[in-house]
């Protein structure tokens, strides 16, 4: 009876170590089964040859595949991938098809959108560490990784392109009975392929069996270094903290965030961008901040509008707002963080109550963040501008909450920017509501403060003290 066409590389194993005369060497054995060219000299068209070594070499016994048949196995290895991964269906996703101008978006934003197209380009002529695209629902992650994975491909490299929770249910099928291929065999594959493209990551369930798979594979990639591409929707900081380790370990991993909204409609731009009020402020900036053409007050209002202007230049330390209601704290604060996203987008200008009311929806079942997660990001925030920061909070719950993160910035020295109300009155409520809270505020070797104030229908600044390593400062 004939036997049965291997469908995958390693059934061609047994069924050619059964054809291979015991003495066989590298001089060649013919049999009946042809797999390699009829006059190869080495295995005499059989594909496989055994050497003649000693009992106990490791290739003792073994059927290795000869020089002669390596096209035969490229492409069965080939269709192997494709046949666990997606990279077939994928095949229109090229970079020559992708837009990294965008659609319709800010310069900002679009400049994250086109950094991330020449990453992954770069990465694709020569894949080499690691490359994570970050970013909401439908900016072209998945596109891009994709078009990694297609050029790749073109250059013979070996690829496997898979989505997360597909990989862990072809993990959980092969412990099946019917299954072609064991769990380790597949799990090994896996762990050592040349290139793996991992979509979605972050979507898969939060089993510990699925959490520990992960784990496992890439802490094993990790640990060699081996090319690797990531896609995901979710902050880095939601992460299981050993996988969130090695996702920020910079010296191995390039990380891009696209900022861009989703092409196919709905969706959202990025969980921290979301979160900002800034869009709601976009008209304030320094240009459309009104500084009076004559009068005493002309000196002050310039000279607090440039130290701000300064600040947004190089944010670094805190910058703190004081004053009565319509004096322009808002309006300069918003201008630094409106002045700031031009370079770096994720720029989280909050009011303190809207920031609570944030937190506490964090902590609902149907939040799309955890509480953890959410607070995380707002204290680690490149650029946090607080606005609307009075003496009176409405539970020791918030205050406990805002004292952590004024705190938090505090001592890692983050670029925070504050709007209070008037001096005599808010600081005063504040210092009674917690001391803790003010004697950061009033910390001279961390920031300055601007006291504004609004007289006549105009606005009168003064600045107190701001030091840094090069000195005191004074406008």
């Amino acid at each position: 009876m004939a036997k049965k066409s291997p469908t995958k590389l390693d059934d061609v194993l047994p069924q050619v170590m059964a054809d291979i005369p015991a003495g066989a060497t590298e001089q060649g054995a013919r049999s009946a089964t042809a797999l390699g060219d009829p006059d190869c000299p080495i295995c005499g068209g059989l594909g496989f040859y055994r050497k003649d070594v000693p009992v106990g070499h490791p290739e003792f016994g073994r059927a290795l595949p000869c020089r002669c048949v390596e096209p035969i196995l490229q492409e069965t290895r080939k269709k192997e991938m494709n046949a666990l991964g997606s990279m077939e269906a994928l095949g229109e996703m090229t970079f020559e098809r992708f837009h990294p101008e965008g659609i319709g978006l800010p310069p900002e934003r679009q400049q994250t959108l086109s950094a991330a197209f020449t990453a992954a380009f770069r990465f694709a002529e020569g894949p080499n560490g690691w490359l994570l695209l970050s970013g909401g629902f439908g900016v072209g992650k998945t596109h891009l990784a994709a078009a990694i994975g297609n050029m790749a491909m073109e250059n013979k490299h070996e690829v496997i392109f898979i989505m997360v929770p597909d990989l862990l249910d072809h993990l959980r099928s092969s412990y099946a009975p019917e299954s072609t291929e064991t769990y380790d065999e597949l799990f090994e594959r896996l762990k050592d392929i040349p290139l793996l493209i991992l979509d979605d990551m972050g979507a898969e369930s939060s089993t510990a069996w699925a959490q520990e798979k992960l784990f496992q594979l890439l802490s094993h990639r990790h640990l060699r270094r081996l090319p690797t591409v990531i896609t995901t929707n979710k902050p880095i900081n939601a992460f299981e903290p050993r996988i969130r380790s090695r996702l920020m370990d910079h010296d191995l991993i390039d990380h891009y965030q696209i900022l861009a909204t989703d092409y196919r409609g709905g969706g959202y731009v990025d969980y921290l961008v979301e979160l900002s009020e800034l869009d709601l402020h976009a008209h304030q900036t320094f240009e459309s901040f009104e500084v009076p053409r004559s009068g005493r007050q002309r000196h002050d209002i310039e000279a607090c509008r440039k130290l701000a202007w300064n600040y947004a230049d190089a944010p670094e330390g805190w910058l703190i707002f004081y004053g009565e209601p319509g004096a322009g704290k808002t309006h300069l604060a918003a201008a630094i963080a409106n002045h700031v996203r031009l370079a770096q987008p994720q720029v989280l200008f909050i009011s303190l109550p809207k920031l609570l009311d944030h937190l506490r929806a964090a902590f609902s079942p149907r939040s799309i963040l955890p509480y953890d997660v959410r607070f995380e990001q707002v204290k680690q925030a490149p650029l946090l501008v607080l606005d609307d920061l009075h003496g009176k909070v409405s539970s020791p719950w918030a205050a406990e909450k805002l004292f952590q993160l004024v705190d938090y910035r505090y001592l890692t020295r983050k670029p925070t920017v504050f709007t209070l109300g008037e001096k005599s009155k808010d600081l005063q409520k504040l210092t009674a509501e917690d001391p803790r809270l003010v004697s950061r505020l009033k910390d001279e070797s961390i920031g300055l403060m601007c006291y504004m104030v609004k007289t006549s229908g105009n606005m009168r600044g003064r600045q107190t003290r701001f030091k840094s390593e090069e000195g005191e400062l004074e406008y």
